[in-house]
């Protein structure tokens, strides 16, 4: 290749990685923009290790897994496979 050729692809190239940030800084903008804060779990006090404060947690960790795969099921997807495997690991 010429040295013109070279220098021409060269620009090219630039200008195509220009174009890809540009497209990749909207796309992060747009993402922000409908982002929305995910619900808090209530608080249940350290000190209950009853059977009652278990059973809330579990309700609440239902409730946010629930809202999880509504709103992002790929997400919650790979969450729950990630627990299954620990479970598995943990289990032998």
């Amino acid at each position: 290749m010429a040295y013109e050729d070279i220098k021409a692809e060269l620009e090219s190239l630039r200008a195509e990685v220009a174009a890809l940030a540009a497209a990749r800084k909207q796309a992060a903008e747009a993402v922000a923009i409908h982002e929305e804060p995910a619900p808090e779990l209530a608080k249940v006090p350290v000190a209950d290790t009853g059977h009652e404060g278990f059973k809330g947690h579990v309700e609440d960790l239902i409730e946010l897994l629930e809202h999880e795969v509504k709103e992002s099921p790929v997400i919650a997807g790979v969450a729950v496979f990630a627990l299954g495997v620990l479970v598995g690991r943990l289990s032998r």
